[in-house]
């Protein structure tokens, strides 16, 4: 992908008027930076600001109006300031890991949020009264600028709104521009390898023309063969071409990583199949060397052969992302309601589930799954809708979260994506939609280094120490920080994984 460079950012940071003494001492407020304003260009977002409440506040909603408080105090000053501004919102600002509280609450990430305003409001007024508060230590606007990448030359890729959103029509409806999985702040940080393979629990893939080249020989479960071509309305090969077609090469469209590889099982005969199918796929995929399964699939029974399959796969350490199913029902299909199984329920260009999304106490996420565009046959493209078209932009971030630190756990996998998610719904979990709609930017970004063992964002002494303090056999059941690859042993590999990674 191409690389610019930005020579300047719009920002605007406006001070509080709290008394030095009422802020914490270990959170210093550096002078504010002057305006720089690139020509032509908006300087801020105007429905939104940024604001860091001080410690012990917190944001109230009562009838629908916000406002800010202490110790179930309402600021009514605030209450006022954010009612005449139409706060539509107030959110927080990012999902910090748990691992990183401490740094988070020392710079204040944990109170700060974000109020969304109405398009169009003056949000450096807005961002100057909120300053004035008692209850709000930092107000300031959301600075606009670009990313350091372009857009792939893909041709079909202004049309693929579930990677960038800018408003683009789905189903006869505008789009909710931001309302995708920042497929380009992810390729910022990587665009991908094939050192990463997915077990591809379909229909089939053809060697389409943004996959050629990168399916490796599976098997055909109901006819005992190796013919693993499409034979059901290319259901796998749009699958497989959301999650890996080949971007930035001026052919078609583009998926989440570029250069990921295959390894497909036919578990349908041809559109439809038995569960007993899917688990032969899953011990075969996981004896074959995959690193994540995708399992774009809703089965109702549940049987003891595919739970026993999924454990078998869990045990092995290997990540599986399923669909939450079709049929709006308030229950998941299987795979996916087992907790095993990271499932994942499908939205639209708006931002909201998509309305024949099934939803549950299992539900992980949602990604765009909605109108979006897939590749078909063997040079074609069309649009569709499902939960199935969702699963690989989930997986296909899970490869990008891999190819950067492919130590990660499910476990981890799992909670980095829903802790990076963009909230939906009301805040926090609901069972509509999980954790919120996946962001891969935030996914990749929060993604640790190999070897950064205390989490602070680089390999250096403290996590040697953990190494060699640590060093031989782990104990049963126990926590072994410096078994970095999860082989029941701290030993050299762990050792030359930190060095490796060392940034001092």
């Amino acid at each position: 992908m191409k690389k610019v460079s930005l020579t300047a950012v719009a920002l605007v940071v406006l001070g509080s008027t709290l008394p030095a003494a009422a802020r914490p001492p270990q959170v210093a407020d550096p002078p504010a930076p002057p305006t720089v304003v690139l020509p032509g260009q908006p300087e801020w977002a105007s429905d939104r600001v940024i604001v860091r409440l001080g410690e012990g506040a917190i944001p109230h909603r009562s009838n629908g109006r916000w406002a800010f408080g202490r110790a179930g105090r309402v600021d009514r000053e605030s209450l006022t300031v954010l009612s005449e501004a139409g706060a539509a919102q107030v959110r927080p600002a990012l999902r910090v890991p748990a691992a990183r509280a401490a740094s988070a609450a020392r710079l204040g990430l944990d109170r700060t949020y974000i109020v969304e305003l109405p398009a169009g409001s003056d949000a450096a007024a807005i961002a100057t009264r909120l300053s004035r508060l008692a209850t709000v230590e930092r107000a300031e606007v959301d600075g606009l600028g670009g990313l350091a990448g372009d857009a792939p030359n893909d041709p079909r890729f202004p049309e693929q709104w579930n990677f960038r959103n800018t408003g683009q029509f789905a189903g006869g409806v505008a789009g909710l521009p931001g309302a995708d999985i920042d497929a380009l702040g992810a390729w910022d940080l990587g665009t991908g390898d094939d050192s990463i393979v997915v077990g591809l629990l379909d229909s089939g893939i053809n060697e389409h023309v943004d996959l050629a080249g990168r399916i490796l020989p599976g098997w055909n479960i109901p006819q005992n063969s190796d013919d693993t071509s499409d034979f059901c309305s290319s259901h796998g090969t749009g699958v497989g071409s959301l999650l890996g077609a080949r971007g930035d090469d001026g052919i078609g469209m583009a998926g989440v990583n570029w250069s990921v590889r295959f390894l497909p099982f036919v578990v349908v005969n041809p559109c439809t199949g038995s569960e007993s199918w899917v688990a032969e796929a899953i011990v075969l995929a996981v004896d074959g060397g995959a690193d994540i399964l995708n399992m774009s699939l809703a089965y109702n029974v549940g049987s003891d052969l595919l739970h026993n399959a999924v454990l078998y796969a869990a045990e092995a350490g290997v990540t599986m992302v399923a669909a939450s199913g079709n049929t709006a029902a308030a229950s998941l299909a299987y795979p996916a309601r087992w907790p095993e199984v990271i499932a994942v329920g499908a939205s639209t260009n708006q931002d909201v589930r998509w309305s024949s999304s099934s939803y549950g106490s299992n539900l992980a996420l949602v990604a765009p799954g909605a109108y979006v565009l897939r590749a078909t046959g063997y040079a074609t493209y069309s649009t569709t809708s499902g939960t199935s078209f969702a699963v690989p932009l989930v997986s296909g971030t899970i490869t990008l979260m891999l190819a950067r630190n492919p130590y990660l756990t499910p476990g981890q996998i799992r909670s980095i994506l829903e802790q990076t998610a963009d909230d939906l719904e009301d805040p926090g979990y609901d069972l509509f939609t999980g954790y919120g709609r996946l962001n891969a930017a935030a996914a990749v970004a929060a993604t640790p280094l190999p070897g950064d063992l205390d989490g602070d964002g680089s390999v250096g002494g403290s996590d040697l120490t953990v190494v060699l303090s640590g060093w031989g056999i782990c104990e049963p059941d126990a926590p072994c920080p410096g078994d970095i690859n999860h082989d029941g042993v701290v030993d050299g590999v762990d050792l030359s994984i930190v060095l490796g990674g060392w940034t001092g």
